[in-house]
């Protein structure tokens, strides 16, 4: 009875951190909100070589808008935008 409960248990806590694990945006996503912009980018352009997206493109631009790197944040916003017209341009002013 012991045995069935102890693999019960193991069972359900493999099954728990199974769900708790995080995707690699979803990372991202945590490190930009902490203010972790560099680990964020880090973490987002390894996805987008793997798997190009507009929204990640997007997401980078504005972490390094964020870090005061207009044209590396240029240079990201245009990459989305020229996948998906949605993702238009910001308009960076140099201060």
């Amino acid at each position: 009875m012991r045995l069935v409960a102890m693999v019960l248990v193991i069972l359900l806590l493999s099954v728990s951190l199974c769900w708790a694990q995080k995707t690699p945006m979803e990372k991202a996503y945590s490190h930009y909100f902490r203010g972790d912009m560099d680990e964020a980018v880090r973490i987002m352009k390894e996805e987008v070589e793997k798997n190009p997206d507009p929204q990640t493109y997007y997401f980078i631009g504005y972490a390094y808008y964020k870090m005061k790197k207009l044209d590396l944040a240029k240079e990201y916003f245009d990459k989305a935008y020229r996948m998906k017209s949605f993702y238009a341009p910001e308009t960076i002013e140099k201060k």
